[in-house]
């Protein structure tokens, strides 16, 4: 199959299989690095962070889903594919919204995912455990959150932006700046994600 006929077939479907994919590798590799064997044990820890970590973040989860429908309203971005995008010959659907919240929601899961399992890193580090000699590595002190948490949620808010504005098939230019920004924004929500989780268990402790 000619590569520009595989890039036309994946580009719709791109930003999941991508995020999904950085999920996959994080929970698979992380751990396994972190604690050095690819035991029972160690994929039960992780399963159990994580599911604490998804738990607390579900409700910034659909606020954000939900709150950020007026980006796909106005045409500025969304978390779907850009074919739900209203446009002058169709209005928005219903379904196209629907989209959105849902993706909007998934993804959110999905960054904090990786941010939760960051936080083995951030204990390996700090600690001075295997593979990580003893640096220390400190929280950012603006913040006070660890740090590899923080990345793991930038790092998936870096590749939903990437692969969203590539998914339109048009150059920056020709996207213009509403759309850049407003896929931006909605990247950020993604990127913070791990924090809010982790800010909610510690209020809350969901």
């Amino acid at each position: 199959m000619p590569v520009s006929r595989f890039l036309r077939r994946f580009r719709p479907y791109s930003v999941p299989i991508c995020l999904f994919t950085v999920v996959g590798a994080a929970v698979l590799f992380v751990p396994l690095l972190v604690l050095g064997d690819a035991t029972g044990r160690t994929y039960a820890l992780t399963v159990a962070v994580l599911i604490v970590a998804i738990s607390s973040v579900l409700p910034y989860a659909a606020a954000v889903g939900v709150l950020t429908v007026p980006f796909l309203y106005t045409g500025v971005g969304s978390y779907a594919s850009p074919a739900v995008l209203p446009t002058d010959a169709e209005s928005l659907a219903l379904a196209g919204v629907l989209r959105h919240v849902v993706a909007g929601i998934s993804y959110v899961v999905a960054a904090t995912a990786v941010g939760a399992v960051g936080i083995g890193l951030d204990f390996a580090a700090s600690s001075g455990s295997e593979p990580f000699p003893a640096v220390g590595f400190p929280s950012f002190p603006s913040l006070g959150v660890p740090p590899f948490l923080l990345l793991g949620g930038v790092v998936t808010a870096g590749v939903y932006v990437t692969v969203q504005l590539w998914r339109y098939g048009k150059s920056l230019r020709d996207l213009g700046w509403e759309t850049v920004l407003g896929t931006g924004v909605l990247g950020l929500l993604l990127a913070v994600a791990p924090v809010v989780a982790l800010w909610i268990f510690g209020s809350y402790g969901f």
